[in-house]
């Protein structure tokens, strides 16, 4: 599945949409106040996301020197449960204000395939978001 602006927007409704996840619905506010200032075309669905510095948002996480990744996920598809997994790792900038996100499959040894169902919840799910 080719790395779009509505894979961005798609892979953003489905984290702001997760119970599991404090502060999801920021996502979507987040993502709606930036512009994607970058989509991989290495076969993953990655973005980054460029928050301009006069927007207020609620941050996803207190500001830092730096930011980085907030949040890892780590989920089975329906289709392969014993073979194929999508990871995503979400990036927060040093305000807290959502950077990107990046979303692999199988660790990004092959490309994004169409039509992905992922198993509920994620095998995986660490990060300082969760604090």
């Amino acid at each position: 599945m080719p790395n779009t602006l509505d894979a961005a927007a798609r892979w953003t409704r489905y984290l702001a949409s997760r119970t599991y996840i404090p502060r999801a619905h920021l996502l979507q506010q987040h993502f709606a106040s930036g512009r994607v200032s970058r989509l991989c075309d290495c076969g993953c669905q990655s973005f980054d996301l460029t928050v301009e510095p006069d927007v207020a948002l609620e941050p996803l996480m207190p500001p830092s020197d730096r930011g980085g990744c907030a949040l890892e996920l780590g989920y089975h598809l329906v289709e392969q449960p014993e073979r194929g997994s999508v990871e995503i790792q979400v990036f927060v900038d040093r305000r807290g204000y959502l950077s990107g996100i990046d979303v692999s499959y199988c660790a990004n040894s092959a490309p994004m395939p169409d039509d992905v169902v992922l198993v509920e919840p994620p095998f995986h799910i660490h990060g300082a978001l969760l604090a």
